[in-house]
């Protein structure tokens, strides 16, 4: 459950004094830890003392706040307990639940998971944790004053402030002939999943857009309904091409036409018909007529970022909130993890959001950490190499670091096999890439990406076996003991 507390504003003058001695008789019983310890159970709220507008020093103050409760927020939220359970921590969030394993909302709309178990943490974990909560939406914050603004000019103060506000759909074009019918759906968020769940059991057809992971999960747990027809549109000639290689790609398609998936290659939607105001179809730039009662945009994502320009000073923005050591942003005390920080990528030369779960998680644990000032995290930034795991159909995929690098003096080897595929990209003797497909678990898991991160020789290790093809000729190439 999530923990919210109401706010609200007393208007006038009387009510302005019956405020501030309501709020002085709070004072008086809670002591030095703030004025939010008493509360009463409010239909499932948890009321606090109301708060009078006004441009005066913050009537509600914690030493940490944390924009966003998704799992990089919660994650910071529960490492600040556990580091320093004296601290006041404070979650302001416009979600109305709490914190959901986001990865797993494509088995919850087809059914196999119910809402309990899409839960991130235990239930009750945020009285547990002490952490308190509002729901809300930030508006401005003044970095100067340490403090936060909320719609209906509510104020917050703090001490540090951790920004996990996430990412945005991309959606569909504004200009897309029919994107309002009842029907089309841009698949993001819990509700979007809620919805399209009560929608699929009178569904017959259903059209999939976009080439990413997100629309090859999607395409590929719809197509378990064995009444439902999947068309999967993706705009190049490839999907997921920032990180499969044409074989690997291959393979995907391969459990998308075992599955009866019909995919579009190089294809876009034009135009989305409608009757009586409901998806009837859609044509596509190639002229085709699909026939569809949904249309389901899975089309990417960008960070979300709108507090940068809200900010005094603003926050320096590069593709995401630009995060130097320590996930320090721009402005004094303030801190962003999750999809929403940019972190420099060498490989790309430039900053990058990294919107992967095992990547929040990391991050939201380190801002805790860099928030308290801990000794354990009095390094640079642990996160090294990408890594991501996901299953396609009956593959399971892992990719680490820059498995398609083309750096100078890199070398690619492949394995394929007839259940499996698997193809790393080594410099000298370190590995820096690595990407794996198959019907089985990943034999190695995290430790590719420790192996890359920690640029230890692969020959030496003893734990890595690969006997492959290298780019220039046949190899056996097997992992000898240290």
């Amino acid at each position: 459950m999530m923990v919210v507390l109401k706010t609200t504003a007393i208007r006038g003058s009387g009510g302005t004094r019956q405020l501030h001695a309501a709020a002085s008789r709070e004072e008086a019983t809670t002591g030095e830890r703030g004025g939010l310890r008493r509360r009463e159970r409010t239909g499932g709220t948890m009321a606090a003392p109301a708060v009078v507008r006004t441009g005066r020093f913050p009537p509600m103050s914690a030493d940490i706040v944390i924009v966003g409760n998704g799992i990089a927020g919660m994650t910071s939220a529960v490492e600040a307990h556990r580091l320093a359970p004296e601290k006041k921590i404070l979650m302001v969030t416009e979600q109305n639940h709490s914190t959901i394993n986001a990865p797993a909302l494509k088995q919850f709309a087809i059914g196999k998971l119910s809402r309990e178990h899409l839960l991130a943490f235990p239930e009750g974990v945020e009285l547990a944790h002490q952490l308190r909560a509002i729901r809300g939406r930030v508006t401005t914050i003044d970095a100067e004053h340490h403090r936060l603004s909320l719609a209906g000019e509510f104020q917050i103060g703090y001490t540090s402030l951790l920004l996990a506000t996430g990412s945005a759909p991309v959606g569909l074009p504004v200009d897309l002939p029919g994107r309002d019918y009842d029907g089309v759906l841009v698949l993001h968020r819990m509700r979007d999943y809620l919805d399209l769940r009560r929608r699929l059991p009178e569904a017959q057809e259903v059209v999939v857009i976009g080439g990413g992971w997100h629309a090859a999960e999607t395409a590929l747990s719809l197509a378990s309904f064995q009444h439902l027809r999947v068309h999967w549109l993706m705009r190049g000639q490839a999907g997921m091409s920032h990180a499969l290689d044409p074989r690997a790609f291959e393979l995907v398609l391969e459990q998308a036409y075992k599955a009866r998936v019909s995919v579009y290659l190089a294809t876009e939607v034009a135009q989305i018909h409608g009757h009586i105001g409901a998806v009837a179809g859609v044509i596509t730039t190639r002229g085709e007529a699909i026939r569809c009662q949904l249309v389901l945009a899975c089309t990417g994502t960008v960070p979300a970022t709108d507090l940068a320009a809200h900010c005094n000073p603003p926050l320096r923005c590069e593709r995401g909130f630009v995060v130097q050591y320590g996930l320090r942003t721009s402005a004094t005390d303030i801190y962003c993890s999750g999809d929403a920080a940019a972190l420099w990528d060498p490989q790309q030369g430039g900053y990058a959001p990294r919107a992967q779960w095992h990547a929040a998680v990391s991050q939201g644990r380190y801002a805790a950490h860099a928030m308290l000032a801990s000794k354990a995290y009095a390094g640079p930034s642990p996160f090294g190499a990408r890594w991501h795991a996901t299953q396609i159909g009956e593959l399971t995929v892992l990719t680490a670091g820059a498995p398609l690098s083309a750096m100078e003096g890199s070398e690619v080897i492949t394995e394929d096999t007839a259940n499996s595929y698997r193809r790393m990209v080594v410099v000298g003797d370190r590995l820096v890439g690595y990407l794996s497909l198959g019907r089985d678990q990943p034999e190695y898991g995290l430790f590719i990406k420790e192996l890359i991160d920690s640029g230890r020789s692969v020959t030496r290790c003893g734990l890595l076996t690969l006997k492959g093809v290298r780019t220039t000729g046949a190899l056996a190439w097997i992992g000898g003991s240290a």
